[in-house]
């Protein structure tokens, strides 16, 4: 019975490891994406003013490009919300927010204002890779 409590616990601290790998790993991919969304943006609308066209076909081109950007934007966004954790300043408490609160929430890089679903207590909260301390 230890031999077998022993493997699930080794098991279960390698789990935890990986998911903390796979977390950082997507989190890299949010920045990546975000900057392909702005490059994206940008290149349509450099082409947009640079090439001579017609009106409509720039409008066209702009408007697809900005539809390409809110996309890779809202992709990143969903990334930022379910890899790793936030962690409330005033209670400790890990967790992870739901999408709109995410969404709406003031931020500065990987730290957003948000309420606490434990204390209720609104704080900067900072994106953490693992529940451990």
């Amino acid at each position: 019975m230890n031999n077998y409590n022993e493997k699930s616990e080794k098991n279960l601290l390698e789990m935890i490891k990986q998911k903390e790998q796979a977390d950082k790993r997507l989190l890299s991919l949010e920045i990546v994406i975000g900057l392909m969304s702005v490059m994206f943006l940008f290149s349509m609308i450099f082409i947009a003013a640079l090439i001579e066209m017609q009106d409509w076909l720039k409008v066209v081109l702009i408007v697809f490009g900005f539809v390409i950007f809110m996309i890779g934007i809202l992709v990143a966004l969903r990334i930022e919300q379910v890899a790793g954790y936030y962690e409330c300043k005033k209670c400790g408490h890990k967790y992870v927010p739901t999408y709109r609160s995410v969404y709406l929430a003031t931020h500065m890089g990987r730290t957003r204002y948000m309420k606490c679903p434990s204390c209720g207590k609104k704080s900067w909260q900072k994106k953490v890779i693992s529940r451990e301390n």
